[in-house]
């Protein structure tokens, strides 16, 4: 069974402050207590990322058995990008988990690209989590479909059919929820998962996740899952570490609500918990 890392930290009104930041600094508490007011649940900031990723998957275990514990099978919706190894490491070894009662799907994919490239999530997942226990299925969201209108209906169903209790998500350096950047936006969106395109900031995260030599490689568009989805899952288990995402967290957790950050609306979802590592909260104690 995973087990959380006994890490100490501050706690004021749930939300987790990590050893490095000081609750009695006066200006930083001023910008905490804004983070407090908007957020529901729990922000957590752990010294290092591998802290951050175990911490998250024994959440995110405690999530799957209490479900399958309720229905007899727990839905769980997974990101792929890097920030996620460190979380699907620790899950993949929890042995807590009734795998076999656990239906897996995933955020998004690369419009065009076959589920054997390097780069597509589908084998990312696979390689890393799919392929490794023994779940009831896996959906596939297929970029490489030859209408992707087509798939992205026939995603929704499968997503409609096995409603997920869970989705693990990461932010984007641009504020992104899946492939959902800043210019495709709409907190209102009428469908669950669609056709997007990709901004040049998102394309770029890209080479520097290592998924890509060069960012004329990367696709211009994807299939994305859509933030309304996101926001009728029960519970997101969020998991962002690294320097390169700490503006887009200061963002989301401090600034405004508004689609030019798309994870600013974690701030409205009752059951999203943040891990954070030291790098990725390194920006929320400051005042702006």
């Amino acid at each position: 069974m995973v087990v959380a890392p006994t890490i100490p930290r501050h706690r004021r009104r749930g939300l987790t402050i990590a050893p490095h930041l000081h609750a009695d600094d006066s200006s930083m508490w001023h910008s905490r207590r804004h983070t407090i007011l908007t957020m529901r649940k729990t922000v957590s900031v752990y010294p290092t990322r591998q802290e951050a990723g175990v911490a998250a998957a024994a959440e995110a275990s405690t999530i799957i058995r209490a479900s399958i514990e309720k229905d007899g099978r727990a839905a769980v919706v997974f990101a792929a990008a890097p920030s996620q190894n460190e979380f699907l490491a620790a899950l993949r070894a929890d042995s807590s988990i009734d795998w076999p009662r656990v239906t897996a799907f995933h955020l998004d994919e690369y419009a065009g690209l076959p589920a054997s490239h390097p780069a597509s999530f589908r084998r990312f997942l696979r390689e890393r989590l799919t392929d490794r226990v023994p779940l009831a299925a896996f959906h596939e969201l297929a970029g490489d479909a030859p209408d992707l209108d087509t798939e992205a209906d026939r995603y929704q169903r499968l997503l409609a059919d096995r409603p997920p209790v869970l989705v693990a998500l990461g932010i984007g350096e641009n504020g992104h929820l899946a492939f959902i950047d800043p210019g495709e936006c709409d907190f209102d969106d009428p469908r669950d998962v669609r056709i997007v395109n990709l901004d040049d900031v998102c394309r770029e995260q890209q080479v520097h996740d290592g998924c890509f030599e060069r960012v004329e490689d990367v696709p211009h568009r994807a299939l994305s899952l859509t933030i309304p989805f996101f926001l009728r899952t029960p519970h997101a288990v969020v998991t962002v570490p690294g320097p390169a995402k700490a503006r887009a967290v200061r963002d989301a957790l401090e600034g405004p609500i508004d689609p030019r950050c798309p994870a600013s609306i974690l701030r409205r979802h009752p059951g999203a918990v943040l891990f954070l590592d030291a790098d990725s909260g390194a920006l929320l104690s400051r005042i702006y």
